[in-house]
């Protein structure tokens, strides 16, 4: 974990501190921790071993780079306030987290491991309940090129659908990257069929579609401070049950229709303020 409580019970972020400034407790089980801050990994904080406590367990050097990050990034914007690095919420813990012009609660989660649709539909109406707009962002990585087919993870069609046909990837700092995917034909043959006001028999095209590949779009580069709140009402698209959502996004309207967002009409999305 990169953020800990100190005595005072104020929230302190582990390379803002000294072992001098402790002790300090864990947000969720109030148990002391460890500061950690060497030379290589990112300076952050630890339960003892004997802890049992698994808040900020299991965390990757990846995952906390990315917090960090993105919290350095969003320091000082003049339209954010109260930023803060996982805010302890009980359900959930942003990663990162802010208010914006003073209105909006806005989560980050960052997303690095394999996560099902399932926890992405539990998170998301979580943060609904608690009138918070989330976005929920990868790490970009170069196979998404856009030159071949991209090997699509089944929780990135799903945020495909959440965010009305894009997934925003992770660039560096405030900056994402927009994608929008497009059915991949995996196959196509020829299969006759008798046409019944023509009163004969003709050829049609029968294409078959890669249930994981897809073609890509790849969006202009935006900032996180570019989206705005969008509401998007409970819906099943296709294959995928989507829960009602307040999510921190570009408008709906803009976005991409596909086979996997199966996008609904205009009077079925709410554009945020």
């Amino acid at each position: 974990m990169l953020s800990a409580l100190n005595e005072q019970e104020e929230t302190v972020m582990a390379w803002e501190v000294t072992w001098e400034d402790g002790p300090f407790f864990c947000p969720a089980c109030e148990e002391e921790v460890i500061l950690k801050k060497g030379a290589i990994l990112i300076h952050h904080f630890a339960h003892y071993p004997e802890a049992s406590c698994s808040y900020g367990t299991g965390e990757s050097e990846q995952h906390r780079q990315a917090k960090y990050e993105i919290y350095q990034a969003l320091r000082g914007h003049p339209s954010i306030s109260h930023l803060k690095v996982e805010r302890y919420l009980k359900e959930v813990r942003p990663d990162v987290s802010f208010l914006w012009q003073r209105k909006w609660k806005v989560a980050i989660e960052m997303q690095i491991s394999a996560i099902s649709p399932d926890e992405i539909a539990y998170r998301t109406r979580c943060y609904a309940d608690k009138d918070i707009w989330v976005l929920w962002t990868i790490p970009y990585h170069n196979t998404i090129s856009g030159w071949i087919p991209y090997n699509t993870r089944v929780w990135e069609r799903y945020l495909h659908a959440l965010y009305f046909g894009r997934v925003y990837y992770w660039l560096g700092g405030a900056r994402l990257l927009p994608i929008h995917f497009e059915p991949y034909v995996q196959d196509s043959t020829l299969e006759q069929y008798y046409d019944e006001d023509e009163q004969k028999v003709k050829l049609k095209s029968k294409l078959t579609y890669s249930p994981v590949l897809r073609d890509v779009d790849l969006g202009e580069a935006v900032a996180i401070t570019d989206l705005r709140p969008v509401t998007r009402r409970a819906i099943r698209l296709g294959k995928f049950a989507l829960p009602g959502a307040q999510l921190w996004s570009m408008p709906a309207s803009q976005g991409k229709s596909s086979q996997d967002s199966l996008l609904p009409s205009a009077s079925e999305t709410e554009g945020g303020q």
